[in-house]
């Protein structure tokens, strides 16, 4: 009996080999990029822009994800074969350094130039609140709203990260100032939320009155959801914003096909759809922004501290976690 199953399965083998042929290599250059889960999920610009590039380049894009920006550095010193990372921010490119990356200033095409970090898109951040409620217009003051509000963690999202250095930066880094303004914020606090989607959505259902996001995200509510009960706070002290930045491994195997694709990223057509389907801004100075709110007249917030606020990190989110829950 076992002659006969040994038999049989020689000859299952054998109709395998040679009527059902092993899969074969494209023979196509593979470029491999690093960047957040939203960005290259369902609902993201990177399923098109791989399609895109694709079909541009004869090439396979594959995409290497990390949970969130603050974990890409992390990610890219595990994966070293990673030929481009998109989803830094003014932040997280600290930590990142400049010795690894190919110099991208003949990319350049924005006013926020980086030499080896190409901008790719941006948004001014503060919170929004809905039709109905009753705002407060001052980040000093936000601890006098009626009702509560929502943020992500900083240690765990760089959108929180960003709202924590626009505190250090209004209280001018003055430590006691900073502890007794989260403080006065504890009680209005509903969390802690580890994501932006999370602390976003809990504002969304009504659970929080305002809700930490970028300005751009009114271009989610009004022209995709057709919803304009949604507003942005203008606050009087500024706003600070977020700028999406790639990079290009020195080391890549593929680097002119990298570079490609950086310059693909910034072409018109896939700036207008990281407008349409990422809902951020482009950084591509010929294309028109929706005028939702007059971008001119946000005022934006200073980032000289920034290199000082890198430097005390952990001590600060100490701070946060001791004054705040």
């Amino acid at each position: 009996m076992f002659k006969i199953v040994v038999f049989f399965l020689l000859i299952c083998l054998l109709i395998f080999t040679f009527y059902l042929p092993f899969p074969q290599s494209s023979g196509k250059k593979s470029l491999k990029v690093l960047t957040y889960s939203s960005f290259a999920g369902v609902h993201g610009p990177g399923r098109i822009i791989k399609e895109k590039f694709e079909a541009f380049c004869e090439c396979e894009v594959h995409w290497f994800l990390a949970e969130d920006s603050t974990a890409l550095w992390q990610r890219f010193s595990i994966v070293p074969e990673i030929d481009l990372v998109i989803g830094w921010d003014q932040i997280t490119l600290k930590s990142a350094g400049s010795a690894v990356w190919e110099n991208l200033s003949k990319l350049q095409k924005s006013p926020f130039p980086n030499s080896h970090f190409l901008p790719l898109n941006w948004s001014p951040i503060g919170f929004l609140y809905k039709e109905g409620t009753t705002p407060v217009f001052s980040l000093k003051s936000l601890y006098k709203i009626q009702g509560t509000i929502s943020f992500p963690e900083p240690k765990t999202s760089t959108l929180g990260l960003q709202f924590y250095y626009w505190i250090y930066e209004v209280f001018a880094g003055d430590r006691k100032q900073v502890s007794d303004f989260l403080s006065q914020l504890k009680n209005k606090v509903y969390g802690p939320v580890f994501s932006w989607s999370m602390a976003y959505g809990f504002f969304q259902k009504g659970q929080t009155d305002m809700g930490l996001s970028y300005l751009s995200s009114l271009l989610y509510h009004q022209k995709t959801e057709q919803n304009k009960a949604y507003f942005f706070a203008d606050f009087t002290e500024g706003h600070p914003y977020q700028i999406e930045f790639l990079s290009v491994s020195k080391t890549s195997k593929n680097k002119q096909l990298a570079l490609d694709l950086a310059g693909f990223l910034l072409s018109t057509d896939i700036q207008q759809l990281i407008q349409k389907t990422h809902y951020m801004f482009p950084v591509y100075q010929g294309l028109k922004v929706p005028k939702l709110l007059n971008l001119k007249s946000v005022q934006l917030i200073s980032y000289q501290k920034l290199d000082e606020f890198i430097k005390q990190k952990n001590e600060l989110l100490e701070l946060w976690k001791k004054n705040l829950y």
